[in-house]
């Protein structure tokens, strides 16, 4: 018998030592997460009669807003059996217990419109990373999107977030992110968004105000440092967009039609 390895043990047992204390702890402690993601999320969540994909799924708050917007089809995929087991209960998605980067292998390619891998890459090696990235390229359609929430290093908490939890193995930046689009073949221009208060009630208000104060504090250390805002995302976490170009890239640096695609004639 081949004895597991301690983040084998760990990621087996995900829902009794992390999940079952956070948002699965109560029904109310769920819809608080869900309701938090989708103020956290907003536009990125048009996903009406999309197919959605969501990549470390957890206990399905992803999954189970996706259907709420509409979403077509929606897959989470998990390692953890005892956490799909909890977001079934939440979520009509369909739920998978399977490896990330096996199950982006045998998706077929242009099948999916958008991807989200929430708190899941930072669990990856670098390798592994790059894997699930270029098979999330292959898997979405031309113009689909990749949203991922990652621990930000630039935060002068991140370290915080880069090792709360013990199976964490990555921390990010803007530039490291900028790295990995360009390596797996998606577009320059990524999209970022601080996971900071947001305001919809007088205490998240407050919060929101006292943030915006101290960023600026942030942003004026860095600038006096090092002459740059390091990309201007601070809070311990960030939520970046990958898109995958309407084109591919081929020979030479000549553009080459996707499946799909109109074909292309002179303007």
């Amino acid at each position: 018998m081949t004895e597991r390895s301690t983040h084998e043990r760990i990621v087996g047992d995900y829902y009794r030592t992390t999940s079952s204390m956070g948002s699965a702890s109560s029904q109310a402690s769920f819809d608080a997460s869900v309701a938090g993601m989708r103020r956290r999320l907003g536009p990125w969540l048009n996903l009406a009669g999309k197919d959605v994909l969501d990549l470390g799924s957890g206990t399905g708050e992803l999954c189970r807003l996706a259907m709420d917007c509409g979403a077509r089809s929606t897959v989470g995929v998990n390692l953890s059996g005892e956490e799909i087991e909890y977001a079934r209960k939440q979520s009509m998605a369909t739920f998978v217990c399977q490896d990330i980067g096996s199950y982006l292998d045998a998706c077929p390619p242009g099948s999916v419109d958008n991807i989200f891998a929430l708190n899941i890459l930072e669990h990856l090696d670098k390798d592994k990373l790059m894997e699930v990235l270029e098979g999330s390229l292959r898997a979405l359609r031309p113009g689909g999107f990749l949203v991922a929430m990652v621990p930000n290093a630039t935060s002068p908490f991140g370290g915080m977030t880069r090792y709360w939890d013990i199976t964490h193995l990555n921390a990010f930046t803007p530039s490291s992110l900028r790295q990995l689009a360009s390596l797996a073949g998606f577009t320059a221009d990524l999209e970022y968004r601080e996971c900071g208060p947001v305001a919809y009630g007088l205490k998240s208000s407050i919060r929101y105000v006292l943030w915006r104060l101290i960023r600026l504090c942030i942003r004026g250390y860095l600038l006096v440092e090092t002459a740059s805002d390091k990309g201007g995302i601070y809070t311990s976490d960030m939520l970046v967009r990958f898109t995958k170009p309407h084109c591919a890239i081929g020979y030479a640096g000549q553009a080459v039609d996707e499946p799909g695609d109109p074909p292309r004639g002179d303007s």
